[in-house]
């Protein structure tokens, strides 16, 4: 009977040991940075080869990593709260970031990375890993941000990023976002801190502002139906991409010249394939971009033999003023919406981390969704009087149809664009109409 029973238990034991179950789990290697693991003999050969040095091209001191690798692959050997100069073998663009991993509880932690333009993030435990939600809130500085995005990607507003590069040495950058278990707030490490800070000092590019005279235009002395808005504006509108992401612009001058959103062009990439319903389809170059308030311009190839649309630059629009809106939502191309001015606004309160800085708002309740961003909002004219740019999603039901476009009045004053002179034959916005 003890001879049975000993077999019976080893057999058992065999067939428990042969039939484990491989339980999903999100294995993150060893932070060497940390206090705990960086002296620790596990990190020697480590430390050594994510030493940063000075690289030229950057006039920065990095560490070197491919930008072709996925980074949320458990596999991948990321260098923690450094500057980080990832660069494709594919074709040569580089990157720079910095990746920061922090703790939540003993078995939870996240994982972000932080760009000059973009934040990105996911949290990972034993089941797995999940994207941030679609909103998070940053705090430094005594400020905060409250940021929207999608799929754990969000735009830094310009804001957040001068108040990282004012901060002291004491200060620090918190994240807080909801999961299933409640809030949670997460400092980031104090070296990320610092990296970030040289990215956002040494790194952001300052662009030389074209040069560029305002044409009026001729224009319907008479309100427009939406329908041959749309008819006349179409072919004006373009779909700007690349291999990350795609948004709207629209062609402001006979030459080929593009406005869109800045956000839209974010990154290192200088280039993008622009189509549109014209039959354009063609290569874009970013000639200038612009943080403060959103905006930037591509110069176009064949773009010229586009009619560009009017601008209206000489006021303001007023709340209750019929307005549409077309762009690509979703790289749905030739979208159109409308609706009405709600109001028009400075940044202030929650807004002041959400939209840009240093601008007149557009808020409307035309539908802006993600691929709208950078197309113009138009007036029942035709004339552009601002550029779409954001919406804030509704808060489980209670808010609805908010959104804001770049008033076109301030980004003409930012580029410093010459106004034609004053003349009985233009109307309000300054284009030409037969009963202006």
């Amino acid at each position: 009977m003890i001879l049975k029973r000993n077999l019976s238990l080893t057999i058992c034991s065999i067939l428990i040991g042969s039939l484990q179950l491989s339980t999903p789990a999100y294995s993150v290697p060893i932070n060497c940075s940390s206090s705990v693991w960086k002296n620790k003999s596990q990190c020697d050969k480590k430390n050594k080869s994510s030493q940063e040095k000075y690289d030229v091209e950057t006039g920065m001191n990095v560490v070197e990593y491919l930008k072709d690798v996925d980074w949320k692959s458990n596999k991948a050997k990321l260098p923690w709260s450094q500057v980080v100069k990832l660069k494709s073998q594919l074709d040569g663009t580089y990157e720079l970031v910095v990746f920061d991993r922090d703790y939540i509880t003993g078995q939870e932690g996240i994982i972000t990375r932080w760009s000059k333009d973009t934040l990105m993030g996911f949290t990972y435990n034993l089941m797995g890993f999940n994207d941030l939600p679609d909103s998070i809130e940053l705090y430094v500085g005594g400020e905060s941000y409250k940021l929207y995005g999608d799929d754990g990607e969000f735009i830094l507003p310009q804001g957040f990023v001068d108040s990282v590069k004012e901060m002291n040495e004491y200060a620090n950058i918190k994240l807080k976002f909801r999961s299933n278990f409640g809030s949670k707030v997460v400092p980031m490490g104090e070296n990320t801190a610092k990296a970030l800070k040289r990215i956002f000092t040494k790194a952001i590019q300052k662009w030389k502002k074209p040069t560029h005279a305002i044409m009026p235009m001729n224009v319907s002395p008479v309100k427009l139906d939406v329908e041959d808005i749309a008819s006349i504006s179409l072919p004006s509108i373009v779909m700007i991409k690349n291999d990350r992401a795609s948004g709207s612009g629209f062609v402001i001058d006979k030459k080929g010249l593009v406005l869109t959103n800045r956000h839209v062009v974010r990154g290192s990439d200088k280039r993008f394939r622009v189509t549109g319903p014209s039959g354009i389809n063609t290569e874009g170059r970013v000639i200038y971009k612009d943080r403060r308030l959103d905006f930037a311009l591509l110069r176009v190839e064949g773009a010229s033999r586009i009619k560009p649309l009017p601008l209206c630059y000489s006021i303001y629009p007023q709340p209750g003023q019929s307005v549409v809106a077309l762009g690509s939502p979703l790289g749905l191309a030739g979208t159109v919406t409308r609706g009405i001015v709600s109001a028009v606004r400075p940044p202030s309160g929650d807004l002041k981390g959400i939209t840009p800085s240093y601008v007149t708002l557009i808020q409307t309740d035309a539908s802006i969704s993600p691929g709208n961003s950078g197309g113009p909002l138009l007036n029942n004219k035709g004339e552009v009087i601002g550029v779409n740019t954001w919406s804030i999603p509704g808060d489980g039901g209670r808010a609805q149809n908010i959104n804001f476009s770049i008033s076109i009045v301030d980004i003409l004053k930012s580029l410093e664009f010459k106004p034609p002179g004053i003349s009985n034959d233009f109307n309000k916005c300054g284009n030409k109409s037969a009963q202006g």
